[in-house]
């Protein structure tokens, strides 16, 4: 895309089915919006290998965090859109806010919740991604099913 942008898109990815049907929405919305992606990928204990005393937990750990960014990057190569990608660690929600609101994006897009009893205990607990970008009420948030 030679031409600037008409508005920013952020997304939440971390590589399961409901973030890749949200990446794919925002590739969508893009081309439709003639838009920017930042993909941001905030590290967390989904990317860490599960023994860390393990001699090669570091190598692990840098590997699957790898294939997290090559599976993004396959999805935006072939979306012909304007694209970034941002790793990122700390509180998701406080990360994807403060880049919305550093690009002033037009919306941050964000798979589903997984579902399960992670998913309701993180609820419960107030830790959910998509109720505390909700209660912040700063920027328009698109909750993506998973197909």
């Amino acid at each position: 895309m030679s031409e600037s942008p008409a508005a920013q898109l952020v997304i939440g990815w971390d590589h399961y089915p409901p973030s890749t049907a949200a990446l794919r929405f925002a590739i969508d919305m893009a081309r439709r919006l003639h838009a920017h992606i930042h993909v941001v990928h905030i590290q967390d204990m989904d990317d860490e290998p599960v023994d860390p005393d393990c001699d090669s937990w570091e190598s692990q750990s840098r590997m699957a965090i790898a294939e997290a960014e090559s599976a993004a990057r396959e999805e935006l190569v072939t979306g012909d859109v304007s694209w970034e990608y941002h790793r990122a660690h700390g509180p998701a929600a406080v990360q994807l806010l403060a880049l919305a609101q550093q690009c002033d994006a037009l919306m941050i897009i964000l798979g589903s919740p997984r579902g399960g009893p992670a998913s309701a205990l993180d609820t419960l607990l107030g830790q959910s991604v998509s109720h505390r970008l909700i209660g912040a009420r700063r920027v328009p948030l698109v909750l993506v099913p998973a197909v």
